[in-house]
């Protein structure tokens, strides 16, 4: 559900982990980011103050706000930066070839907090009689076998009072894909022994990142105790008819936040997007 989680306020971010081993190239190293990859990020209003290189999902690319970015990714960001800014809730890409199954699986590190918390976040879709209709599948398929939404581990440090508690892998591709995924700081596991309500509502939210829904409090963050706006991201801010045009303090898809089921705005955006 969403990208930073105070240590002191309990403020659900993005997916969660339930083992604290890790593999190496999940690892986010602290090395310095080349100035015109962060003026790329910049252009694209990401705040890069936290910027860090980073290895996730087999690509390599950087970790920003609560978001991952490979290289070619943040080139594709770059080459659309004289495209105008459309400030609203969903972005310019969503999944296509309706009606559509979507696999998801996730890492056994997660455990079965990890394990339960996947089946309770797919339920929570499927409730929703969707044109997206999510299945689980077995973790580290390859090719066809692999889901198209994994749910891996990374394990990252708390930092000035917070801590990522998951990371998106992106928004839909513009084929009409999912993201490929997101990852769940087991960092978080150790220090707050999250509940499943807690962990299946931050994938819930990381979910809605994979098939096309920004932060509600995009312009502001101000869930997380922000006035920042992330505009356009170059991926797109489309307002979704019948839902509010402010924050909505309850939403599952506030920037920071302790929600954990869909409120009634939620299914609105869900039902008219797919």
């Amino acid at each position: 559900m969403k990208t930073f989680k105070n240590l002191w306020v309990l403020a659900l971010s993005c997916t969660l982990l339930f083992s604290c081993t890790t593999s190496e190239e999940d690892l986010t190293t602290q090395s310095e980011v080349p100035q015109d990859v962060l003026a790329k990020l910049t252009a694209a209003h990401f705040d890069t103050s936290g910027a860090k290189l980073t290895h996730f999902m087999g690509e390599d690319g950087v970790a920003v706000e609560d978001m991952f970015f490979s290289f070619a990714q943040i080139d594709e960001l770059a080459s659309e930066a004289q495209q105008p800014f459309q400030k609203h809730y969903r972005t310019s890409n969503l999944v296509t070839g309706l009606p559509r199954q979507i696999t998801v699986s996730v890492d056994p590190n997660l455990g079965n907090l990890g394990s339960d918390a996947l089946d309770a976040m797919i339920a929570m879709y499927n409730a929703e009689n969707l044109q997206l209709n999510f299945t689980r599948v077995n973790f580290g398929g390859k090719g066809k076998n692999k889901a198209d939404i994994e749910v891996t581990e990374f394990y990252e440090l708390e930092s000035g009072g917070f801590i990522t508690l998951g990371r998106a892998a992106g928004f839909p591709t513009r084929k009409g894909d999912p993201a490929k995924g997101f990852g769940i700081n087991s960092r978080w596991f150790e220090l707050l022994n999250p509940s499943l309500a807690e962990v299946t509502g931050t994938m819930a939210h990381e979910v809605g990142h994979c098939i096309g829904f920004r932060h509600t409090d995009y312009m502001t963050r101000e869930s997380c105790g922000q006035n920042i706006n992330e505009g356009s991201a170059r991926v797109g801010a489309i307002y979704i008819e019948g839902t509010p045009t402010g924050s909505d303090a309850t939403s599952l898809m506030q920037a920071c936040g302790p929600a954990d089921r869909f409120n009634a705005n939620d299914k609105i955006a869900l039902d008219v997007l797919y």
